[in-house]
C-alpha cells in the first residue's frame, strides 16, 4: 500500500485536504487518518473523521500542524521518521499570509517578498533527509483564496449568493478576478461574501466544514482549468498524481 503524509497548517487546510481526497481518489482504494501536532508530539485526532476502505491501495496521514509556522517545524522533526516507516512522499500545505509576511511587505501583496519566503522554505527542505520526496505548497495568500476561486459554492450555500449579486454588493466579480493576486487577506473577503447571506466566517470547524461540503469534483476541475489561483493548480496536480 502506498503511504503519503500531508502536513496542513491548521484545521481549515486539513478539512479541505480531506474533502479533496474523497473527490479525487476512488474511495474503494482510499484510507486516511487525521493527526494533530502538539508540543512536538503527534497524536491521533478523533474530532476529525477518519476513513478506511476494506482494501485500501493508498493511505494518507494528514497532520494538523496547528499554525502556518508549525508546518516547517513539524516537518523538520518528523520527515526522517516518516520515510523510515515507508512513506513515499510528504506534502506540506501552508498559507503565505502571516504576521511575518505583514512585517516584510506591509498590508499588500508583494511578489518579491512572496518569492523570498518560498526560497527560504525550499532551502530548509533541501537540508532535510530526502528533499526530492518533500513537496511544499503555498496557498497564496490564504486557503480562502481557493474557496473564492470556486465561486459556484456560494450559491449552494445560499441561493442569492450569485456571482452577479456578489459583484453588485462588494464590487468584485469572482468569475474574472484572480483571488491570489487581488486579495491580500482572502479570509476577510470570504467573510464579506458570506455576510451578504447573514452568515459568519471566523475559520471555525463548522464554518469550514459547511463550505467544504459544497465543493464537488467540477469545482476542483474548473478551478484547476480556469487559469487563476496558480497555487491551487499546483496543489491540485500534486494531489491528483
Amino acid at each position: 500500500m502506498r503511504r503519503i503524509a500531508i502536513f496542513a497548517e491548521g484545521q481549515s487546510a486539513l478539512i479541505f485536504v480531506r474533502q479533496m481526497l474523497f473527490l479525487l481518489i476512488d474511495n474503494s482504494k482510499l484510507s486516511f487518518e487525521c493527526w494533530e501536532w502538539a508540543a512536538h508530539n503527534l497524536r491521533l485526532c478523533l474530532k476529525y473523521n477518519h476513513y478506511r476502505s476494506p482494501e485500501p491501495e493508498i493511505h494518507f496521514t494528514i497532520i494538523d500542524a496547528r499554525n502556518d509556522e508549525g508546518v516547517l517545524t513539524a516537518l523538520k522533526e518528523r520527515e526522517k521518521g516518516l520515510f523510515e516507516k515507508g512513506f513515499e512522499k510528504i506534502i506540506a500545505l501552508r498559507d503565505m499570509y502571516s504576521q511575518n509576511y505583514r512585517r516584510r511587505a506591509g498590508a499588500e501583496i508583494n511578489d518579491r517578498v512572496t518569492n523570498q519566503f518560498i526560497t527560504e522554505w525550499q532551502r530548509a527542505i533541501q537540508r532535510m533527509s530526502n528533499p526530492s520526496q518533500i513537496k511544499m505548497h503555498i496557498s497564496i495568500m490564504e486557503l480562502e483564496a481557493w474557496f473564492l476561486g470556486m465561486y459556484n459554492i456560494f450559491e449552494r450555500i445560499d441561493g442569492k449568493l450569485t456571482v452577479d449579486y456578489i459583484a453588485d454588493k462588494l464590487g468584485f466579480n469572482l468569475k474574472s478576478v484572480d483571488p491570489q493576486k487581488e486579495f491580500f487577506h482572502p479570509a476577510e473577503k470570504l467573510s464579506l461574501v458570506l455576510a451578504l447571506a447573514a452568515r459568519q466566517y471566523g475559520k471555525s470547524r463548522d464554518e469550514v466544514e459547511n463550505i467544504c461540503r459544497q465543493i464537488n469534483t467540477n469545482d476542483l476541475c474548473d478551478a484547476f482549468k480556469n487559469g487563476r489561483c496558480s497555487s491551487f493548480r499546483d496543489f491540485y496536480e500534486e494531489m491528483s498524481n
